[in-house]
C-alpha cells in the first residue's frame, strides 16, 4: 500500500505502509526472522532501561526518606528549644508509661495490640501532623511480617542513647550533650519485627537494608545522610565511642 501527496511545488512524495509479514510472496514487509530480530532488540533495550528506572525509583524513595528524617530532626530541635535544651523521651520500652509522652507516642496500656502506640499522642505530632512523615514509602502492611510488629506507626527509631539505653534517664539528656555528627534517627531493620516493640533502639539492633545496601540516618546536628551498610556495621562493632554508640557519660558510648 502506498500513499502519495503533492507539495506546493507540485512534487510527489510519500511512504509505503508495509505488511508486517510477507504473505504468498506479495508485497514488501518483514519476514518472521526480521520480526524476531526486532523483538530481540527491543528486549535488550528493555533490559538496559529497567535497571536504570529501578535506580531512579530508589533514589526518589530515598529522597522521601531523607525529607521525612529532616522533618523529624527539625521537630527534635524545636522541642529542645522549647524545653531548655532537653530532648524528648525516646519511647524506650522499659520506661514507657501512660504519664510520659515520647517523641513517637504516649503508651496506652489500656488498649490492645498496635493501638497502644498512637502517633497522634507523641510530642512531635503537633509539629508534623502527617502520618506519612513517620513511614518509609517502602514500608507498611505490604512488607513481610509487618503484622507481627507491636508498634506499626513508624519506620524510624530514635537512638536509645538519648535516655542512656537501659538506664532510662528521665529527664532525657540535653541536645548539647551530643556531638553534631552523633546519630539520633535511623530506619529499623524490617526483617526483625521484634525490633518494633517501641520507638527507640540500640545500634546493635540494626538498620534497614532496603535502600541499595545503604542506611539513611539523621544526626543531632540536623544533617540527614546515606552511608553504606558496611560502614554502618563497622561503627556498630567499634568498641569505642562513635556516632552510633554516643551516650556521652560513658567512655565507650554505651
Amino acid at each position: 500500500m502506498q500513499k502519495w501527496w503533492r507539495d506546493f511545488g507540485g512534487r510527489r512524495w510519500g511512504w509505503r505502509i508495509p505488511n508486517l509479514l510477507r504473505a504468498g510472496g506479495g508485497g514488501v514487509g518483514f519476514t518472521l526472522v526480521e520480526l524476531l530480530v526486532v523483538i530481540g532488540i527491543l528486549g535488550i533495550l528493555a533490559g538496559m532501561l529497567l535497571p536504570t528506572l529501578g535506580k531512579a525509583k530508589d533514589r526518589a524513595i530515598r529522597l522521601t526518606d531523607i525529607n521525612n528524617l529532616k522533618q523529624q530532626v527539625t521537630a527534635l530541635h524545636l522541642y529542645a528549644t522549647d524545653h531548655s535544651d532537653y530532648l524528648p523521651w525516646a519511647n524506650w520500652k522499659r520506661g514507657d508509661g501512660p504519664d510520659r509522652a515520647g517523641w513517637l507516642y504516649r503508651w496506652d496500656p489500656a488498649a490492645a495490640g498496635p493501638a497502644q502506640f498512637r502517633v497522634e499522642t507523641g510530642v512531635f505530632w503537633p509539629t508534623l501532623r502527617e502520618r506519612k512523615l513517620y513511614m518509609c514509602p517502602r514500608d507498611g502492611p505490604q512488607v513481610p511480617r509487618f503484622a507481627e510488629r507491636a508498634q506499626q506507626v513508624s519506620s524510624y527509631v530514635m537512638n536509645g542513647s538519648v535516655v542512656g539505653y537501659n538506664r532510662t534517664n528521665w529527664p532525657a539528656l540535653r541536645l548539647g550533650d551530643f556531638r553534631a555528627e552523633d546519630i539520633v534517627f535511623w530506619e529499623t531493620d524490617e526483617r526483625h519485627p521484634e525490633y518494633f516493640n517501641d520507638g527507640a533502639s540500640y545500634p546493635r539492633e540494626g538498620v534497614s537494608p532496603r535502600h541499595s545496601q545503604g542506611a539513611i540516618h539523621a544526626t543531632f546536628g540536623a544533617s540527614v545522610g546515606y552511608i553504606p551498610l558496611a560502614q554502618w556495621y563497622l561503627m556498630e562493632a567499634d568498641e569505642k565511642r562513635n556516632p552510633l554508640w554516643c551516650y556521652p557519660h560513658s567512655a565507650d558510648g554505651r
